[in-house]
């Protein structure tokens, strides 16, 4: 028996069982799956950063580890409010102060003890992209799971079909124009640069994003008016994730290394990884919404319609990276410019 989503917003809680139970848990599973997926890699990647990994990174890069800690408030400004819109709608709940002392436990408690009363265990860079590697893998197959019980196999071929299509072009083609370098990891398709986990995980963010939007537009209906409001809501959201993600895989090239050329801006990422993230996502989320909204479609020519769509998101995604890029550096003589010529130069060579 599926439990499945609306197209957008919550299901209406009556009769629910309790969280500590069988049919609980099997329901938190089903629709609310994406939101801790965002909990668990918050506060994971919190006690990696203080805990796993070594010194000589933050040496490397002359950042203290302890700088890293606060870009978990990214994450936690959505968790919260989610979970506090969640009560908030709650036709369950007798006693709703329970409901925001274990929510007040979670994201402020638990994340503060994380940070205070760590033990150090320092792992290798080849343990960190195991680590990383495998951690990738078992939330795909958990999510994909998720999906198939939720909404059926024809929405894990849009969300693992057709998106990791568009999330090979753009990884791969960051790495082939040599913006950054992906050389530490183990599982690669074939001939192609990027590794399979960081493709994948343009799956999983875009996935995980599109799901949380559709539940905030069942607590705030003003988000759902338009599909551009949906689209922003997803792509603020998946840049919120970045924000604490990409400083801690960068850090001494452990996951990704970027191009020298490159100035840091934000915990040694340079400003061209957000301007990247921010044009991936705000034409592809808004693809997504606006086929997810024909009615009259099945799920096989929704998917359809969104491949045939997928070059057009990835050329509107280079346009919007590189106006961004381009204002942010006052014109073309900067080093995404250069970065680019280069590339121009390498594949046109006469």
């Amino acid at each position: 028996m599926s439990v499945p989503l609306p197209a957008s917003g919550p299901p209406v809680e009556s009769e629910v069982p309790p969280l500590v139970s069988w049919h609980g848990l099997r329901r938190e599973f089903l629709l609310y799956l994406p939101i801790w997926f965002i909990y668990f890699e918050a506060v994971g990647l919190l006690h990696a950063a203080l805990a796993n990994f070594p010194q000589e990174g933050f040496t490397a890069v002359g950042i203290p580890r302890w700088q890293f800690a606060p870009p978990i408030l990214f994450p936690l400004a959505w968790i919260v409010p989610y979970f506090v819109l969640r009560i908030r709608s709650s036709a369950r709940l007798q006693t709703p102060w329970k409901a925001y002392l274990a929510l007040f436990f979670l994201t402020v408690v638990v994340p503060l003890a994380t940070a205070l009363f760590y033990h150090p265990h320092p792992l290798s860079y080849e343990q960190l992209t195991v680590l990383f590697e495998v951690s990738q893998f078992v939330w795909v197959a958990l999510l994909v799971a998720h999906i198939v019980l939720s909404r059926g196999w024809w929405a894990v071929v849009m969300f693992f079909g057709v998106t990791f299509v568009y999330g090979l072009i753009l990884e791969n083609t960051g790495i082939i124009m040599h913006y950054f370098y992906e050389p530490r990891f183990h599982l690669y398709l074939g001939p192609l640069p990027a590794p399979l986990a960081t493709m994948l995980g343009w799956c999983v963010v875009f996935y995980v994003t599109v799901a949380v939007t559709q539940h905030l537009v069942g607590w705030i209906p003003w988000l759902g008016k338009t599909i551009w409001r949906r689209a922003w809501t997803a792509t603020l959201l998946a840049l919120c994730l970045d924000a604490q993600l990409d400083p801690l895989a960068s850090i001494s090239g452990v996951f990704w290394r970027w191009n020298e050329q490159l100035p840091p801006f934000f915990l040694g990422v340079p400003i061209v990884n957000w301007a990247a993230w921010f044009g991936a996502f705000l034409p592809y989320t808004y693809f997504v919404f606006k086929i997810l909204d024909r009615e009259s479609w099945d799920m096989r020519r929704k998917n359809w319609e969104l491949f045939l769509r997928v070059p057009l998101a990835a050329f509107l995604a280079g346009v919007l990276w590189l106006g961004v890029m381009t204002l942010f550096e006052g014109g073309t003589a900067g080093p995404t410019w250069d970065i680019l010529r280069a590339f121009g130069d390498r594949l046109l060579p006469y």
